[in-house]
């Protein structure tokens, strides 16, 4: 699998911590600390489970040779692709020009591919992680970020407040499968 780098994180997040509090009814302002660490694990494990970023950031995602078809990018929704770069037979980096590329989505999925007529650079030396693209992902501000997204966020922050013990002996909550409902819609997993 390709490595994948974060160069700027999210500067917001998708819901607030007052307004979670006051979802779970908690009015307890000794608490909110609690609920602001559910809310930063609950967007990482969802983003982590479902391939996706939900607030706007940037990633350096690196691959070893040129596709035969095209870059499948692995964090998405995919916003703006601002470069490619790659290793040259010197070892110097270089940029491939922006009229040789061009960005698309397959299926939903980000990806970079060639633009017509074009072919990629001769002079990679193709050892790992030698080419980089460099784009920007997520739904923009936390006011873009869809609802059922939301509502997955709060659902599932909800679940580990009421049930903050590792094994739960009955398990009483059906947030797990309504969060992965809601996220059904907005995940980019695919196989293989």
């Amino acid at each position: 699998m390709p490595k994948l780098v974060l160069q700027t994180e999210a500067a917001d997040r998708p819901v607030r911590t007052s307004e979670v509090a006051e979802w779970l009814c908690e009015t307890r302002a000794a608490r909110l600390p609690v609920i602001s660490e559910l809310i930063d694990s609950a967007i990482a494990t969802l983003e982590k489970e479902h391939w996706t970023q939900f607030c706007a950031a940037t990633y350096d995602e690196y691959f070893d040779t040129w596709p035969a078809e095209f870059f499948q990018l692995r964090k998405n929704p995919a916003g703006t692709v601002e470069s490619v770069k790659y290793t040259d037979h010197d070892g110097v980096e270089q940029t491939v020009s922006t009229d040789v590329w061009e960005q698309d989505d397959e299926d939903g999925r980000g990806i970079v591919r060639l633009a017509h007529n074009q072919s990629w650079p001769s002079d990679c030396r193709g050892d790992a992680n030698d080419i980089v693209v460099r784009y920007t992902t997520g739904y923009g501000t936390p006011a873009q970020v869809p609802a059922p997204i939301k509502h997955a966020i709060r659902l599932w922050i909800a679940d580990a407040y009421a049930f903050p013990e590792t094994v739960v002996p009955l398990r009483l909550s059906k947030a797990p499968r309504t969060v992965d409902a809601l996220m059904a819609g907005y995940s980019f997993r695919t196989i293989g």
